[in-house]
């Protein structure tokens, strides 16, 4: 792969591993400045890949996921900061917005790449089902206003991970390990970050789920743009 792709991957991972680490549930502005970097950190390993293979439509299209997701990542740290609470119902609507854009690039690479079957949308809606019941259910979430969206919302997110099967049938054996393995990492995340949101969580409980959803996501990220260096 040679020195630019370990610098890159190296790059991701530490600056990951960091934020994580000290990002202390994502407060303050030390905290907002890690997760740039960490969040800039795997589009430049997305990019690396395409300057050292050559630019695709698959592959602009996984990057543009990358950067959407930058976007959802700053908007959606900026509420927890006490001077722009005022604003987090429309922070997190952006932010939200993006992460939703950034699917749509990561669907629309992965159909390019590895066709559509009809399938892929019932396993979505049973993973989507799985979501939103077992949120429901085990983590004893109230959506409020948003019960009645939100099975369309977990279906949605559930889309990835049904299209990523296709890797399985369609692409190499290390690429499919890759892209099944962060997505699913990505809606875990997903998950969890409901429970920070819906589940009536104490403050050092919404920590202690904060830094399971930061290491699921960086996780994804991580291996969704790691995969480009093999497509």
């Amino acid at each position: 792969m040679g020195i630019m792709f370990w610098i890159f991957l190296v790059l991701a991972v530490c600056s990951a591993t960091l934020f994580i680490v000290l990002s202390k549930g994502q407060r303050g502005i030390l905290s907002l400045a890690l997760k740039a970097i960490a969040s800039f950190c795997f589009i430049l390993l997305g990019m690396g890949a395409i300057y050292n293979r050559g630019i695709s439509l698959p592959s602009f299209l996984v990057v543009m996921g990358l950067v959407a997701s930058l976007v959802g990542d700053i908007v959606l740290a900026l509420p927890d900061m006490k001077e722009m609470q005022a604003k987090s119902e429309v922070l997190t609507l952006v932010g939200g917005l993006s992460f939703a854009v950034a699917h749509c690039f990561y669907l629309a690479g992965m159909i390019v790449m590895f066709g559509f079957r009809w399938w892929v949308i019932l396993v979505a809606i049973a993973l989507g089902l799985v979501f939103f019941f077992g949120n429901k259910v085990i983590g004893k979430l109230d959506y409020g206003k948003l019960t009645y969206g939100m099975p369309f919302y977990a279906t949605f997110v559930s889309l990835v991970v049904a299209e990523s099967i296709m890797a399985i049938i369609n692409g190499s054996v290390a690429v499919a390990i890759m892209l099944v393995v962060g997505f699913v990492l990505f809606w875990l995340s997903d998950i969890v970050l409901m429970n920070i949101y819906f589940g009536n969580k104490t403050d050092k409980q919404k920590v202690t789920f904060y830094y399971f959803n930061l290491a699921f996501y960086y996780g994804a990220q991580i291996l969704i743009a790691l995969s480009l260096w093999y497509i």
